[in-house]
């Protein structure tokens, strides 16, 4: 995990080539089918099939699970979780149409909240709160020009050389794979796996049963050693009983005799 301002693009891309390199078809087959139904469902399923489109790339680079077309309908399991993401693309959208810097800063702060909501299963308010601090920890200027990098600029570029050549559109179906790839890279690289497994340690310690030691009373302890010097065992026979009780008297005789010389 790591919290300087630094980012190792190169791996990123590396990561997203070699994940569209071993699984294409998924990748990119998946990619349209999210954005189909995306479309299809006006934007309310954006976050169940968005989210589970992440969890694939993101299992596979971070746990080397290989991933299944099925993945990408995981996210459905918690379509109450992730419901709420749409507000995010409806409050970047909005300021993307009032002015381009708001919905790029929105855009940045919130780069990680599908992620996080997916991956940790936590609240759409805390995956907000934790995605804007982990951007502003580490480096508000590095992230926001990560998203250029892998939305703004291809998406400006590829509108552009397709009004020339329009066959160059279909290109736009590889836009998925490689912003969702490069992305889930970037979480594993900020996030990773030992803030993951601090966050499960501190769930089991809040939940952990908190034993009360039982009140002592005073005097309690030697009233009872003195009823159990008292009593005769449990498990001793009537012969070992009068066995006792012979040596007592004995010891008694003895005693009264010393006592006359």
């Amino acid at each position: 995990m790591s919290n300087t301002p630094t980012m190792n693009f190169q791996a990123y891309l590396a990561d997203t080539y070699r994940i569209i390199k071993e699984e294409p078809v998924i990748l990119i087959l998946g990619g349209v089918v999210v954005q189909l139904l995306t479309i299809l469902s006006l934007g309310i399923l954006a976050g169940p099939f968005l989210g589970g489109y992440f969890l694939l790339i993101i299992y596979f680079l971070r746990d080397n699970k290989k991933p299944s077309f099925n993945d990408i309908f995981s996210g459905l399991q918690q379509f109450g979780n992730l419901f709420p993401f749409v507000l995010v693309i409806l409050i970047i959208f909005i300021g993307f149409m009032l002015l381009v810097l708001p919905g790029l800063l929105f855009a940045t702060w919130w780069l990680y909240v599908l992620p996080l909501m997916v991956d940790r299963k936590i609240s759409f308010s805390e995956a907000m709160r934790l995605s804007m601090n982990k951007v502003n920890e580490t480096g508000f200027l590095m992230h926001f020009v990560f998203l250029l990098l892998i939305s703004v600029i291809p998406m400006m570029l590829l509108n552009f050389l397709s009004a020339m050549m329009p066959f160059l559109l279909v290109l736009k179906i590889l836009l998925p794979p490689f912003q969702a790839g490069c992305l889930a890279s970037l979480y594993i690289d900020k996030f990773g796996l030992a803030e993951t497994k601090d966050l499960h340690e501190e769930e089991e310690v809040e939940t952990a049963p908190v034993e009360v030691p039982a009140p002592q009373i005073a005097g309690a302890t030697e009233q009872t050693a003195a009823v159990e010097e008292d009593t005769p065992a449990a498990n001793e026979t009537p012969d070992d009983l009068s066995s006792n009780t012979e040596r007592q008297n004995h010891s008694h005789e003895n005693d009264d005799g010393q006592e006359k010389n």
